[in-house]
Order: structure tokens, then C-alpha cells, then sequence
């Protein structure tokens, strides 16, 4: 009864986990940014009457997440301009394929994209640095660049000389209410974009046009009928309070676009879940798999064609995946068939490799992604991250001195990080890391698993000021809780009692049921295998084989076992039930 529980539990767990809106993931509706989904993208992005600043981003990604409360700040900076530009974005984590569309080779992406109603047009890329006000000037430059913008637009552009030639004119056709001189266009761009109205231009101080029409200094130039202008206003005052001057002259004293009472957006904290944090450091095998699932239809599934290098380190990743990881036997024939599928090819396009993922789903390899150990207390934290340096832990210690080696595996760890990785801060912090540390020149099989142990620690430090699970804070590992020996009171580790730990530790992989499998490195990439399960106390072995035919036969006799057992359970029940009817008959 309690394994029945245990199934439905895991079951359970197994569930992907979405909400009401579909996935909320970096940005919720108390944000102002705007996260499209697969199914409505093209109707939000490509409606004809707004430019759009897009976000593609992986929710797991610790940039993203670092780099998530500046496009907050971006949005609620340029939110009057709502009427012109939309602050948007796509997670794709939940929406890969639309990622793909538009060529993502790292997270995050900004992108910008006119108004347009063509789908094909994927935008311009942002390519500066990410601070705020970098990024606001680089969309209100963008916006300025628009070819035909509609016909509402303010205008972004200077006035010319021409144009000043022409407002000076009595029998000019139009002329705006209002010049603003000012120094760059930046300044001017963006006050064209707060105030909206076409009724209003910008000028440069030290232009022709400034000097046509008789402006010196930097200041609100006020246009009459005759085409006068008068000087009213030094730009002394910040810019809230030089838009408000102009809106007063406009004859509209109340300020565009701004909350005055409205809905109170509350506090913009992510809310925590709770979790098991005594989970933490345990070796799961649902945390290792759920990595591998979001690592081939996630990472390695966003790429649209696969030059000779990345088919390459996919194959040598799989390989080693596949050898050098502690998986059931149906688990390994399902990552065969994805071996298979690469091997055999000598190109590779993203509709092939989603072929070959299908053919290993009809085989049973999981489609979702559930983290048990590694799960977070927020959707954004931990997950897929966790789970992949379990894994890369992992494969190194079970194959240590044994085929391929602890050597190749960190090699085609390095190949992975370099041609998937879609993190980009991360892969290259990872890379120069690398660099650094000459991983790629490593010999010997013990020095791999603690240079990758080193790594990894040089990781958990850097991230350790920067965004992190509040329940589950980065610290050296391991730590004196899991290893007393380990370390000493300064924090000073010693090598040999860490390379033990090591090759103990991430040996002993957990299934969700309490059981503990046991896998010595040569068991790992043997044919015949034995597995060790140790469950309350109780200790049994299972023989595995490349073979089907042995759990074939096993299967088959628990049948037969089975059916005998009812069969004589009925007949004794159909006993009984003659005993009481006749008491004539001997029972």
C-alpha cells in the first residue's frame, strides 16, 4: 500500500507545473513588460501600429535573472510611450520554437522590431552594455530610425534648416506650438517621446535652424502665427518639470500617462514556495534526467542547423551521457536511440534532431522536466542549473579509470558549455574560466574531478553576492555538515578527504522511492551491470543487461507467477462457497 502511495506521489510530481496564464516565470502582471506565448507572438508583435523592445530569455538563467529588475526599470521608465513602443518578451524555456525562429544563440536577447505587420522581420539586435539609460537611448534611437512611422507618431528627427526656413513663414501650412532647444538629440528624442504630440519639435542649440529661427541658448520656444518665436523657458529644471511647462503652454496641465491614484501594483517580490531544503545535497536521478530532458529539447533544441563543431560535441556529449551516467536499463536504451540518431549523421537541422527526440519519446524518454532535489523556492531558481552540475559531477566519478574516462568526460562537458550553453554571461565566464585553469590539458582522471570540483566552487563564490535562491544560499563545497574532514575551521580544504567524499557522494544515486543505487565506476559502462539497491536496511542486487531477453524472462515468470496464485486463490474461494451450500460434501 505505501509503494502504491509512493507512485501516486511521484506521479504527481511528474506534473508539469504551469498556472492559470500559461507560465509565469521572470515577469508577472504587476510588471510592465509583456510576455507573449507561442500562440499569440506574431498577433501582439507584428500588429502594424507599435514598435516592440523583445526579450528572449531563459528563465533558468542567471543573467536573465540578474538582468530581469533592469527591463523591469526599462518598462516603467519608457511606459509612456506605451502608445509607440511595447516592452515585451518570450521565455524560452516554455517557448523554444518561437527562440529558434528568431536565430537566439544566447540569453538574454533584446530585440527590436518596428512596426510591422511582416513575421518574418526578426528585428535588431541590442548589442551594448545593459545598463537602464543605455538601453532606453538605444530604443528611442531605434524608434527615431523608423522608415514611415505612422502618421501619430511625434517627430523624432531635428528640425532642419529648411523646415526652420519654413515655420518662419507666413503662409506656412503647419507649424508646431512648441520648439524645444537643447543641446544632443538624445535629450530631445526622449522628451519627444514622453510628450507624444505632434505639436511639439526639438531643435539643436548650435544649428542653422536654431540660428534661422533666433533661438541662442537652450530654453522652450514658443511659435507664433507670424511665425515669431518667444524664448520663455531656460531648461534649468529637470525634465518632468520642463514636460509639465510645455503641457501648460499645450493648455493641458495634467501630466500624460502617469497614475495619479490608480491600481496599486503592490510589491514586486516573487513569491516562495516551500521546500524540503534537507533535499539539497542528495544525488537524484529525476534531477539528473530532468537536466538531460531540458538540455537536449531546450538548449540543444534551439538550434536551427549544426555546424561540424557543435554535431560533434553533441555526439560526444551523448556518448559519455549515455556510458558514464547511473541509469535504468530502459532509461539507457532511450538515450541509445537518441546515440543512434546522431552517429549515423553526418549534418544535422533542427527537424532531423527533433525527429530523432521523438523516436526516443516513443521508446518512453520523458518530454517534461521536474526537479526534486534540485528544485527551488521560486520557478526561476535552481532546477535546471543544479541538475546539470549533479550530472557533470556525476559522469566524472562514475567514470574514473574506466572507459571513456574522467578526461573525456570533461572534454565533452567543455564541448557542451561551448556549442549549447545558452547563458551567455555564464558560458563564457565558464570558458575563460576554463582558459584559466587549462581543463582542456588535463591528463589524469583524478585531476579532472577536482579541477571541475575547483570550478565549480570558483562558481558557487561569484554567484554567492549576485542572484541566488534565498532558501538555498551558494557556499563552498563541501560543506562541514556533509564532510567533517573535508575542510578545517578557516575554510581550507583538503584535497585528498575531498576527492573521497567526492567519488562517495555522487555515487550514490537516489531514486524518488528512498532507494539508494550504488554504481561503482566500472559497473557504469559495462555491458552486465550490477545494480545495488539499499532499502531499509535491506540490501538486494539486480542483474542488468544490454539484453532484453533477461527482463523479458523475468517479466514473463512474474505472469505465470501471478496467474497461478489467483488461480489457486479461486479455487479455493469456489471451495468454500460449495462447502456452505451442500453440508453434505467433505470439506
Amino acid at each position: 500500500m505505501k509503494g502504491c502511495c509512493n507512485v501516486i506521489i511521484i506521479a504527481f510530481l511528474l506534473l508539469p507545473r504551469i498556472n492559470a496564464a500559461g507560465v509565469k516565470t521572470l515577469f508577472d502582471e504587476n510588471d510592465e513588460v509583456i510576455v507573449y506565448k507561442e500562440s499569440d507572438y506574431q498577433k501582439g508583435l507584428y500588429d502594424g501600429t507599435k514598435a516592440h523592445t523583445f526579450l528572449l530569455y531563459s528563465s533558468w538563467c542567471g543573467h536573465c535573472q540578474k538582468f530581469a529588475p533592469v527591463y523591469k526599470e526599462i518598462a516603467d521608465a519608457i511606459k509612456s510611450w506605451s502608445s509607440i513602443v511595447l516592452v515585451t518578451g518570450v521565455d524560452c524555456v516554455y517557448d523554444v520554437s518561437v527562440c529558434r525562429l528568431y536565430n537566439v544563440r544566447g540569453y538574454p536577447t533584446i530585440r527590436f522590431i518596428g512596426p510591422t505587420t511582416n513575421t518574418s522581420d526578426t528585428g535588431i539586435t541590442y548589442d551594448g552594455n545593459r545598463a537602464k539609460d543605455a538601453i532606453v537611448d538605444w530604443i528611442a534611437t531605434q524608434l527615431a530610425e523608423v522608415k514611415n512611422p505612422p502618421a501619430s507618431w511625434p517627430n523624432l528627427h531635428p528640425v532642419t534648416e529648411s523646415e526652420a526656413t519654413t515655420y518662419k513663414s507666413s503662409s506656412a501650412n503647419f507649424r508646431p506650438k512648441i520648439i524645444l532647444f537643447v543641446n544632443n538629440e538624445k535629450v530631445g528624442r526622449q522628451t519627444m517621446l514622453d510628450m507624444q504630440s505632434r505639436e511639439i519639435r526639438f531643435a539643436l542649440v548650435n544649428s542653422t535652424a536654431a540660428a534661422v529661427l533666433g533661438a541662442k541658448s537652450r530654453g522652450i520656444g514658443v511659435l507664433s502665427e507670424n511665425g515669431k518665436i518667444s524664448h520663455i523657458a531656460n531648461i534649468e529644471s529637470d525634465t518632468a518639470k520642463l514636460e509639465e511647462s510645455m503641457r501648460h503652454i499645450l493648455g493641458n496641465e495634467t501630466s500624460s500617462n502617469t497614475d495619479s491614484g490608480g491600481e496599486d501594483k503592490g510589491n514586486n517580490q516573487d513569491s516562495l514556495e516551500f521546500v524540503d531544503t534537507s533535499l539539497q545535497y542528495n544525488v537524484y536521478e529525476l534531477d539528473m534526467q530532468s537536466a538531460i530532458n531540458t538540455a537536449l529539447y531546450m538548449e540543444v533544441g534551439l538550434k536551427t542547423e549544426f555546424t561540424e563543431k557543435e554535431l560533434e560535441d553533441l555526439k560526444n556529449f551523448i556518448s559519455v551521457v549515455r556510458r558514464c551516467g547511473s541509469w535504468t536499463l530502459d532509461y539507457k536504451k532511450q538515450l541509445g536511440r537518441i546515440k543512434k540518431g546522431v552517429d549515423k549523421v553526418t549534418t544535422l537541422t533542427n527537424t532531423e534532431w527533433t525527429d530523432i527526440l521523438e523516436d526516443a519519446a516513443d521508446a518512453g524518454f520523458p518530454r517534461n522536466s521536474t526537479f526534486l532535489g534540485c528544485k527551488g523556492s521560486k520557478p526561476t531558481t535552481r532546477g535546471y542549473t543544479c541538475g546539470l552540475w549533479i550530472l557533470f559531477h556525476t559522469m566524472l566519478t562514475s567514470c574514473y579509470k574506466a572507459s571513456p574516462g574522467s578526461v573525456s568526460v570533461l572534454r565533452a562537458i567543455h564541448g557542451y558549455v561551448d556549442s549549447f550553453f545558452t547563458c551567455s554571461y555564464c558560458r563564457n565566464h565558464f570558458l575563460s574560466m576554463s582558459e584559466q585553469m587549462k581543463l582542456l590539458s588535463i591528463t589524469d582522471d583524478q585531476t579532472a574531478i577536482m579541477a571541475f570540483w575547483e570550478a565549480h566552487n570558483q562558481v558557487n563564490h561569484r554567484l554567492s553576492t549576485e542572484v541566488h535562491d534565498p532558501y538555498f544560499p551558494k557556499v563552498q563545497f563541501p560543506p562541514r555538515s556533509l564532510c567533517g574532514k573535508c575542510s578545517d575551521d578557516t575554510g581550507q580544504f583538503n584535497s585528498d578527504h575531498v576527492f573521497g567524499f567526492l567519488m562517495k557522494h555522487y555515487r550514490r544515486v537516489e531514486t524518488p522511492f528512498g532507494n539508494t543505487r550504488l554504481v561503482a565506476a566500472n559497473e557504469t559502462v559495462q555491458s552486465n551491470v550490477a545494480v545495488a539497491y539499499k532499502t531499509r536496511g535491506a540490501r538486494r542486487v539486480v542483474q542488468t543487461s544490454d539484453s532484453q531477453g533477461f527482463s523479458t524472462f523475468v517479466l514473463f515468470m512474474f505472469c505465470v507467477a501471478a496467474a497461478l496464485a489467483l488461480l489457486i486463490l479461486m479455487k479455493r474461494k469456489l471451495r468454500i462457497f460449495n462447502c456452505r451450500r451442500n453440508p453434505l460434501i467433505r470439506c
